[in-house]
């Protein structure tokens, strides 16, 4: 089942559309061996469980989605792959009322 818009990943400077479940499944599948730790596995298995009808797909596609951004793999609308450098210094800053380490 497609989700709509296609989740853009990069890989090997190679932009991939993942429009469905079975998409990711794939991509996954091809993940380099070296770099699958357990948010690659949670991706894995969300995948499979929403291909044998045990939850969402669109739950499985929001798993999959955390994995790109864990991965560095995620390309934002506009083209480029998201990394920390880009998201807004204010995203890091600490909540209100919460104490900076020291």
């Amino acid at each position: 089942m497609k989700t709509g818009v296609p989740l853009k990943v990069r890989i090997d400077g190679q932009i991939e559309d993942i429009d469905c479940v079975s998409d990711a499944a794939d991509f996954l599948q091809r993940w380099p061996l070296e770099r699958r730790g357990h948010v690659y596995r949670s991706a894995l298995n969300a995948c499979s469980a929403a291909i044998a009808a045990q939850i969402s797909e669109s739950d499985a596609m929001k798993v999959f989605t955390g994995f790109a951004r864990v991965a560095d793999i995620l390309v934002a609308e506009g083209g480029s792959a998201t990394t920390l450098e880009a998201r807004t210094v204010q995203s890091r800053m600490p909540k209100q009322g919460r104490q900076i380490p020291k």
